[in-house]
This record gives C-alpha cells, structure tokens and sequence, in this order.
C-alpha cells in the first residue's frame, strides 16, 4: 500500500476525519485553525489546552505488526511548563513510541510502556515556526517487551534519535495533541503515514503539504437519486458533497437501485484555485468521502478517479458503508484512505498541477445491493511538495516610481532616452540610454557609467583619455608598414606575393614564406616555413641547423655521392653490363647476372650469384672466397693424377686441361690392378716428380 493515511485537516473538523472502532475519537478540547496553517491548504489542527489534555485518535489498521513511518509538521508558539508527550504509534489504550515536546523546546522519544525517555535529543525549536518531524517505528511480534522495536526521531531530515523501544505486537492506532496536561498553544498540520510495500513512499514521508479538491461541476455522470438538501436534481449532486465541514445528514446523495452501474462523477476545483502553484510537485491523489446506510449490512461502494472526462477510471477496492451512523471513508474501522494514485490514471505520467484541473472523482454501487448508501462529503486530497521558487511577473512600465516593500523586488520599467541627466535617488538603479554619437567628450558623473559609440573611422590616431576604451576598426588593407604603439596590437594583412624579399620586423607576425630560388635569411629568433626544394642539377646547401625534405632521385648513369648524414632512396638500378661502384656503408640488390662469355668482376666484399659456367674449351679462373659447383666430370682415355680433388667428368680432348691458382680436387684412388692408359714419351701429360707414387 506504501501510503496508508494522509491528513491536512482539511475537512476543518476534529470528529469527520478520524475514526476509531472502540474507545474516544477526540479527548479534551483539540481545535481547528484556519488562521495558522502551511502554506498549502487551509487548516491545521490546534493545541491549547490549560493544564489539561486534547488530542484525537485515529484507526489504520486492525492490529498488524508492520514497520511503520509518519510525517507531521509542528509550530510551537509557547511552550508547555512541563513535558507533554504530541504524537503516539501504538493500539487501543497502549501506546509505548512517543515524541515528546520538552519545556526547554527540545524533543525526546520517549517509551510508553517503561516510562523512560529514550537516548537522543533534538535542538531546541524556535516558537512560531515550522518544523518537520519524521517517526520511524519498526514493530515487533510477541509479548511485550522493552528494547525490542528499532524507533527513530528526525527534525527537518536530520537524525536526532536513534534508539530501541517497546514493541506493540500489532500496530493499530495513532494519537495527535497534548497526551500529558500541559499548558501549551502549538500546532500540528500534514500529517501522513507509510508502510514499507511497494515501490513509492515506502520510507520516510519527507516534505508534503496536503490541499483538497473538492466537487463544483457535474462529471461524466449523475446516476444517485436526490435524497436530502441541495438543489433538486441529479444533475446538482455535486452541490451536495461539497460542503466543509460536512454536514453529514443535512445533505447527502443515495442510491437504492441493484446493479452495479449506478455512478456519480464530478468535476473539482482547479490546483490554482485551491492554492497548488503551478511549479508544486506532485506526490499522490486519493479520494476520500463521509459515507453512511440505512442497514449495518450488506452496503458498499467503490471510489473513482480519472484523469479526464471520459478517461480511464481508477477505483478503490470494495468499501463497506454498512453503518447507520456517518463515517470517514468506510462504515467500519479501520479506516485509511482506499484510493490512491501516486500517478495520472489516464496515461501513467507522474501528476502535475495542469494535470490536476482535470481530474473526476467519483463513486459506484459495488454490489447488486437494495439497502441504502449514502455519501455526505467527497473530496480529492493532493500532496505537494510546494517549489522552491517560481519566476515573479514582469512588472508593468510606469513612469511613477513603485514603492518596495519589505523583501520583496520589482523589476524597473526601461530608462527613457534623454539628453538630460537624470537623477539616481536612494539606491535606485535606472538602466540610462545609449549616449548619442559626439566628437567632444561627454562628462560622466561621480559613479556613472554610459556605453560610448564605436569610434568613427579616421587616419589620425585617436587618444585614449583615462581608462577608457574603444574597439579598433579592421586594418585597412596596404602595402605600407603601419606603426602599432606601445601596448597595442593588430592583425597584420596576408602577405602578398612578391618577387622581392619582404624584411620581417621583430615582434610582428611572419607572412607565409613565398617560393624563390634564393635563400632568404632569418634574423635572429624568427623562423619561417621554407616551400617544397625544387628539383636543380645541382646540390643546394643547407644552413646550420636548418632541413628540407628532398625530392625523389632522379635516374642517372652516373653515381650520385651521398654526403654527411644524409640518406635517401635509389632507384632500382638498371641493367648493364658494366659495373657501378657502391660507396661505402650503402649497398644494393644485383640483378640476376646475364649470360656471357666472359668473366664479370665482383669488387672488394661485394657478392653476386653466380650462374651456371658455361661449356668453354678455356678454364675460368674462380678467385679469392669465391665458389661454385662443378659439372660432373666426363669420360676421358688418360687417368687425371692429383692431390685430393674433386674430379668432373673430363671433355672429350686430345689434351690436358690445367688447373691454375688454389683450387684443388681430390685424386683417384688407385690401387695396383688399376690399369691407366699407356704412356709414351711423346706423351704431353702433367710433370711428375721423382717422389711421384700412384695409389696403392
């Protein structure tokens, strides 16, 4: 349910808004001010007993134990002599949580049931203001026992108590006013009060101010036949639950008809009219009403609520009016609120004062009864949270002076233009005119300011008198050097192109360098952007410290040296059967060698791949560090002798071919049945020395 009572004594009755099914609604003499009260609404509940009691007494449930939390507003306007307790949470006859107002205007919790002041006091409150009070009660079940149930006490939002109290065993009742003799004048207003279900207002209250809406229009439909008072007419039974405070049997709208369509709806006051301002936040809608029956059975009603004519409805669960007396909300106790809306039935959004100038309330026959119901008073109860603040209109122009009263402003119509000055009495403050365009100077008074005219465009330099200033016109546009004086500044022109170097001032600006062919200089501490090097046949030097990005080099036959600590890209060397020197620590891919007849050089440490030798009738010399893989060795008639080396097949010759420098193959291993060609002394073969052995 999360809100389960709300109460701005609005109905301006200490009897028609409360209710009890056992035991005294009001004890002593409570009363009803309609001259003290929030700022919302229209009444508050009034404590001035002398030496006695007075406080009423009111029935939300039949006995649960629940956590419980409540919210009143208090203005104390003098204090009692001795202690009173102002608020009780308990059942029938018991009530063990207390808040109790102190004499020195300090406020304790106190439990009831060991008649102790518990731990936490609050500061003392200052007479003929409002405060906030917050209660958090969390019941318990079983016997009763001391420092059982959580209690907690806040002023304005603040935490002052926080302590252990008696349990209930079953929360039931609440208690208003002076509970304790006392001799006070205080007051209590907005009172309200939520469990922990649902999903809103399942915590402490916080800031609410409660205001009534009450029935001026027919509504979508007038169905209860007149019964007793108003003007005759279905059509006027909205005349006859509108009074405050209700007048119960005076007036009245009945229905006797079975079925359960029998409805009345009607329209309400605007927010506007019933004090809501239109920056006020909406917490919740309920619909309440003073109902009775001519039978103490078999009688009920359901309340409505849409957000507009025809709209969507809302309504209550089935309420029993079964009681011959006049009741707030239900024939029998307990008696909460059974309709609430905590958003716009029609559409889901949260509730606004627009919104509110909509709304119907309404009831309907449940249940298809003959007996009598009855409904004296109705009433939409909204809680707000009033705004902060709101605009103020714009104050009307006038050319009498409007007087302002204590705290509160007024804004001032627009000066008139006038050559004359126009005096400035007490702390007034005029906004003055725009001073008219003049070559003398105007005077401005002690503590006066007016706004100059932009100066006008002149050749001549203009001086500035004091402290004032005046915005400077674009520079003009020239090739002529303009002086800037101490202290001042102006955009310098884009440079324009020349083929004549431009002298670059010190403190100014640099133009964009322009492309030329001659180095410029650059005076000390001045930089310039150099364009793109153009691409020349010859080197261009660079200065100290200064870099150019190169261009891409060009393809030549003849080697380009690379100085300093330069480097760039080459191109893919082309083909040629000649060789191009490397420089050092450069280096670059071969191509693959061509085919050719004789021998291409490799210089220094440089390699190439070599392509299979071609057949020659001519050795090939393979020098230093160089190698590469023989052909298999032919056939031949003669036995080639030598140290260990590697034969290839040998060519179909009538002679030896040598091998000259380093290379070496390994000889045959002969042994003595191996059978060589026959030697004659004519024979041309390789010189043998004495020592010479064959294998074996």
């Amino acid at each position: 349910m999360a809100r389960l009572w709300t109460c701005g004594f609005e109905l301006q009755s200490t009897t028609a808004e409360f209710g009890v099914n056992s035991g005294n609604i009001v004890t002593g003499a409570p009363g009803i001010s309609t001259a003290v009260h929030r700022a919302r609404g229209t009444a508050s509940l009034r404590i001035n007993p002398s030496s006695a009691t007075a406080f009423v007494e009111h029935q939300i449930t039949t006995g649960v134990v629940m956590r419980t939390t409540h919210r009143l507003y208090l203005r104390v306007d003098s204090l009692p002599a001795a202690a009173t307790n102002l608020y009780g949470i308990g059942a029938a006859n018991y009530f063990p949580a207390l808040l109790r107002l102190q004499a020195d205007g300090t406020l304790v919790l106190r439990d009831g049931f060991t008649e102790t002041t518990l731990t936490g006091t609050s500061g003392a409150l200052q007479l003929g203001r409002w405060y906030r009070v917050e209660l958090d009660y969390n019941d318990v079940a079983g016997t009763l026992t001391s420092g059982v149930a959580a209690f907690k006490g806040y002023l304005d939002g603040t935490l002052f108590a926080d302590t252990m109290c008696s349990n209930v065993g079953g929360f039931s009742r609440i208690r208003i006013g002076a509970q304790l003799a006392a001799t006070t004048d205080l007051y209590i207003d907005d009172v309200a009060i939520n469990d922990t279900s649902g999903s809103v207002q399942n915590g402490l209250p916080g800031a609410g101010a409660v205001v009534h809406l009450r029935p001026t229009a027919a509504g979508d439909a007038n169905d209860w036949a007149t019964a007793v008072g108003g003007t005759a007419g279905a059509a006027n039974n909205w005349g006859r639950v509108a009074e405050v405070p209700p007048d119960d049997a005076t007036s009245y709208n009945q229905t006797t008809v079975t079925g359960t369509t029998t409805t009345d709806d009607f329209n309400v006051t605007d927010s506007g009219a019933a004090g809501i301002g239109s920056y006020d936040s909406v917490t919740l809608v309920q619909v309440g009403g003073r109902i009775a029956s001519n039978a103490t059975t078999a009688a009920s009603i359901v309340y409505r609520l849409k957000g507009q004519s025809g709209g969507t409805v809302q309504e209550s669960t089935s309420v029993p009016v079964a009681n011959t007396s006049w009741s707030v909300h239900a024939g029998v106790s307990p008696r909460p609120y059974r309709l609430t809306a905590y958003t716009n039935p029609q559409d889901g959004a949260a509730w606004t004062p627009a919104a509110l100038d909509n709304i119907q309330i309404g009831y309907r026959g449940d249940v298809s009864q003959t007996t009598v119901r009855r409904v004296s008073t109705l009433w939409a109860l909204v809680e707000v949270v009033p705004a902060a603040s709101a605009p103020l209109p714009f104050a009307s122009e006038t050319g009498t002076a409007q007087a302002l009263g204590r705290r509160r402003t007024l804004a001032l119509g627009i000066a008139v233009e006038t050559a004359a000055a126009q005096p400035l009495s007490g702390v007034l403050v005029a906004t003055l005119g725009t001073a008219t365009g003049t070559a003398a100077g105007q005077a401005v008074a002690r503590r006066k300011v007016r706004v100059l005219p932009l100066a006008s465009a002149t050749g001549t330099v203009q001086a500035f008198t004091g402290r004032k200033r005046q915005p400077l016109g674009p520079a003009a546009e020239t090739t002529a050097a303009r002086t800037v004086g101490a202290a001042k500044a102006s955009s310098l022109p884009t440079s324009e192109e020349t083929a004549t170097a431009v002298p670059l001032v010190p403190a100014s600006g640099l133009g964009v360098a322009e492309e030329t062919c001659a180095a410029r200089p650059l005076g000390r501490a001045k930089t310039t952007v150099l364009g793109t090097a153009g691409e020349v046949g010859e080197a261009r030097p660079f200065g100290r410290a200064r870099a150019r990005g190169l261009t891409v080099a060009v393809e030549t036959t003849a080697v380009r040296p690379l100085t300093g600590g330069r480097s760039r890209a080459l191109t893919p060397p082309e083909e040629t059967s000649v060789v191009r020197f490397l420089g050092r620590s450069r280096a670059w891919h071969l191509p693959t060698a061509i085919e050719a007849c004789e021998a291409l050089a490799v210089a220094g440490d440089a390699l190439a791949s070599l392509d299979r030798s071609v057949e020659a009738d001519t050795a090939r010399a393979v020098t230093r560090t160089k190698r590469r893989p023989l052909i298999a060795a032919a056939e031949v008639t003669r036995a080639l002798v030598g140290p260990r080396v590697r034969l290839t097949q040998a060519l179909g010759r009538a002679e030896a071919v040598a091998l000259v420098g380093r290379r070496q193959r390994p000889a045959d291993h002969l042994d003595a049945s191996t059978a060589g060609p026959a030697l004659t002394p004519s024979t041309s073969g390789p010189a043998l020395a004495a020592t010479t052995t064959g294998g074996g």
